[in-house]
């Protein structure tokens, strides 16, 4: 399954003899790699003749130990922040991870970047898929990097993948996601109707285009203080602070 921009959604596709990588339900051409068996020969600047094109190993040719510890370790490392950070789902989570990092590697995307920088975006893009609710940022706090730094490894690996028109990448995140998780952190009994009256805020403000241009977490923390306060819990902004939604100054 390949994202379509066509039909904006993954759909099965079909690759031609000729190396074109069609969609099964449109026809679009999504990707073209052209091989050949023959060799083709061009001149260089100093016209000389030299070998046009690169070789193209087998799976089998380019298996070795090493590459096989690789990915153990990225297996491994994807695992570790996967618990640390609390996310649920398992091999569900991790495998599609280490797919991403499998082909990360493949295209020599590694190569000069530090190994758990692409082993939490490949995750992260895993969490996306699923649905999961976690934001980039909880990533590079575990990682004790600037968000940036993670951000920029993140938007780089979406673009080796082709996901540049993915919902993943185009579609911003749903703040109704974070409501449940941040919620049973708050102080006190945390009450049902306080995370569905967070829901509805967060469903007005879609609706009111209210969510535009404001990050997720910050719609989050203004609707479960204000959903807290007209229950009568004894919440403070502060205390939105201490689960790590929001900075006293965006509420």
């Amino acid at each position: 399954m390949v994202w379509c921009k066509n039909c904006a959604r993954d759909c099965r596709t079909n690759r031609q003899p000729e190396g074109y990588l069609c969609c099964y339900e449109c026809g679009r051409v999504i990707d073209q790699d052209l091989f050949s068996n023959d060799p083709l020969f061009v001149k260089n600047a100093a016209g000389q003749s030299q070998l046009s094109g690169n070789f193209v190993k087998t799976v089998q040719s380019d298996y070795s130990a090493s590459r096989e510890r690789t990915l153990n370790d990225a297996y491994a490392e994807i695992g570790h922040i996967e618990n640390a950070i609390g996310v649920s789902g398992g091999d569900s989570i991790v495998h599609p991870a280490l797919a991403f990092y499998t082909i990360a590697l493949e295209r020599n995307f590694t190569r000069g970047r530090r190994k758990e920088q692409v082993a939490a975006a490949c995750l992260y893009i895993a969490c996306r898929e699923n649905k999961k609710p976690f934001l980039l940022i909880d990533f590079s706090e575990h990682l004790r990097i600037n968000v940036y730094v993670l951000g920029a490894v993140f938007l780089q690996l979406c673009k080796l993948l082709s996901l540049e028109e993915h919902a993943i990448v185009q579609k911003p995140v749903d703040p109704s996601l974070f409501i449940h998780r941040f919620a049973a952190g708050l102080p006190g009994e945390t009450n049902i109707r306080v995370s569905k009256t967070a829901l509805c805020i967060i469903a007005s403000m879609k609706r009111d285009w209210l969510q535009t241009g404001r990050k997720p977490s910050g719609l989050c923390g203004a609707a479960l203080y204000i959903s807290a306060l007209s229950y009568g819990l004894k919440c403070s902004k502060t205390d939105i602070v201490d689960l790590g939604v929001v900075l006293t100054s965006w509420l």
